[in-house]
C-alpha cells in the first residue's frame, strides 16, 4: 500500500527559535585539529543551518547527528516514513539512502544543528547506548540542556585558537547527543523546612532589583534567626544565600544584555546593582569580560 504524503505550508514570516538565532560556526571543520586528550567519539564538522527550505537525497558516508529545534517534516528510511517534529534528532548512517527535509519546502522551513562523525563511529555509538538502530528519530527530552550545549558549542567554535578548544568540542557535541535522551530530573515537592526555603528563594527572585534585598531579613520575616537560616538554606541549597543571590543578578543581567537594547546603567538597577560602576567590576570578575563586552559577543541578531 503505497504511503499518502502530506505536506504543511507556511504563510507568513519565518519564525525562527531564540535559541538558534545565536549559533555561529566560525568553525566548522574539526578533523585537521589534533586531540591532545583524544575521546571516543571525534567530530569531523559540527554546523547549523536557519530556516532549512530544502529537501535531501542522498546516501551518507559519515555518522549523522541533526538536531531539529523548530519546524516539522519527514524522514524517508527503508520504506518507512518518520515524521520530524521539532524538537527531535534524526540521524544518518553511511551507506543508507534517505530522503528527508521540512515540510512543504521550500515555503516550509525548520531550524536544524548537525554534528558528523566518520563511519566507523556507528558501533561505538551503539556500544554506548547513544544510538537505536531501529529509532532514527527521536524525540529530545530535555530540550534546555540541549540548548545549552549547543550554545556552548556555538560558543567554542567562535575561538580564536580552535586548535586549543578541539577536546571540549568532542565533549560538548557527545553531551549534546547524550542530553537529547535524557529526561529532566523530577524532584519531589518540598516538604518540611524545605518549604520555607523554596518560599524564601522564590521571594529573593521576586525581589532581584531591591539593592537593600537580604535573605536572613527574608528568613526573618518567616521566624527563622540567621543562625537557623543558614543551616536550613545549606541543607536544601548548593550554594550560600549570598552567592545564590550573587548569581541570581548576574543571569538576569546577562538575560538584559542579550536580549535587550537597555543601557548598562539600567541593566544594573534592573538587576539590583545600586552603582553602575560596582555592577561593571562585578559582572567582569563573574563572566570574565566587561557588560558591554558580552553584550558585543552573545547580542541576539534580529531576524
Amino acid at each position: 500500500m503505497q504511503q499518502r504524503r502530506v505536506y504543511y505550508r507556511f504563510s507568513g514570516r519565518v519564525k525562527i527559535d531564540a535559541s538558534a538565532k545565536k549559533m555561529d560556526f566560525a568553525t566548522k571543520h574539526w578533523t585537521a585539529f589534533i586531540r591532545r586528550h583524544p575521546s571516543t567519539f571525534q567530530v569531523i564538522n559540527a554546523d547549523s543551518i536557519i530556516a532549512k527550505n530544502h529537501w535531501v537525497r542522498t546516501a551518507f558516508s559519515t555518522c549523522n547527528f541533526s538536531f531539529i529545534l523548530r519546524g516539522r517534516g519527514e524522514l524517508h528510511r527503508e520504506g518507512k516514513i518518520w515524521p520530524i517534529v521539532a524538537p527531535c534528532v534524526l540521524t544518518q548512517w553511511p551507506g543508507e539512502h534517505i530522503e528527508y527535509g521540512p515540510h512543504g519546502a521550500p515555503e516550509g522551513t525548520w531550524d536544524e544543528l548537525y554534528i558528523t562523525y566518520a563511519a566507523g563511529t556507528k558501533q561505538r555509538f551503539e556500544a554506548a547506548r547513544l544510538i537505536d538502530p531501529d529509532r532514527p528519530v527521536w524525540r529530545i527530552r530535555d530540550l534546555a540542556a540541549v540548548r545549552i550545549h549547543a550554545a556552548t558549542l556555538s560558543q567554542l567554535a567562535r575561538a580564536a585558537e580552535p586548535e586549543s578548544v578541539v577536546d571540549r568540542v568532542d565533549r560538548v557535541c557527545e553531551s549534546l547527543i547524550l542530553e537529547s535522551w535524557l529526561a529532566p530530573i523530577r524532584r519531589p515537592a518540598p516538604k518540611g523546612e524545605a518549604v520555607t526555603v523554596h518560599a524564601i528563594m522564590a521571594e529573593l527572585r521576586a525581589r532581584l532589583a531591591d539593592p537593600g534585598l537580604r535573605p536572613e531579613e527574608i528568613a526573618g520575616a518567616r521566624g527563622w534567626s540567621a543562625s537557623t537560616f543558614r543551616r536550613r538554606w545549606d541543607e536544601v541549597m548548593p550554594e550560600s544565600p549570598a552567592r545564590t543571590l550573587q548569581g541570581l543578578r548576574m543571569q538576569v543581567a546577562c538575560r538584559l544584555l542579550v536580549e535587550s537594547t537597555l543601557p548598562v546603567r539600567e541593566i544594573a538597577s534592573l538587576s539590583g546593582f545600586a552603582d553602575e560602576y560596582y555592577f561593571s567590576r562585578r559582572f567582569g570578575i563573574e563572566q570574565g569580560m566587561p557588560p558591554r563586552a558580552y553584550r558585543r559577543a552573545y547580542l541576539l541578531r534580529r531576524a
